[in-house]
């Protein structure tokens, strides 16, 4: 294990309670209490790894915003109308 140096960090109170919501999943799914620590470096390991799908993300497409905002409408036209269907069927 790796010797660490001792830090104090200033968060907001609001940023804290996301690290202990954090930090209680991961509880769970571990089966064993875990310190900020472990929080962080889960929280930085994910972001590495989500990196290559926002890379994907925000890859040009080709397509001109006027083009993808058009697409995005007609999606959710389609999607209302999905929802109004399944909730006509089951009403």
């Amino acid at each position: 294990m790796e010797a660490m140096n001792s830090t104090t960090i200033t968060i907001s109170e609001r940023t804290r309670r996301e690290l202990l919501r954090v930090a209680g999943e991961l509880q769970m799914k571990r089966g064993k209490k875990v310190d900020y620590e472990e929080v962080i470096e889960f929280l930085l390991t994910k972001s590495r790894r989500d990196e290559g799908l926002l890379m994907a993300a925000v890859r040009p497409t080709g397509r001109s915003s006027a083009e993808l905002r058009e697409a995005l409408l007609q999606g959710r036209a389609e999607d209302q109308r999905g929802e109004e269907e399944l909730e006509n069927r089951h009403a």
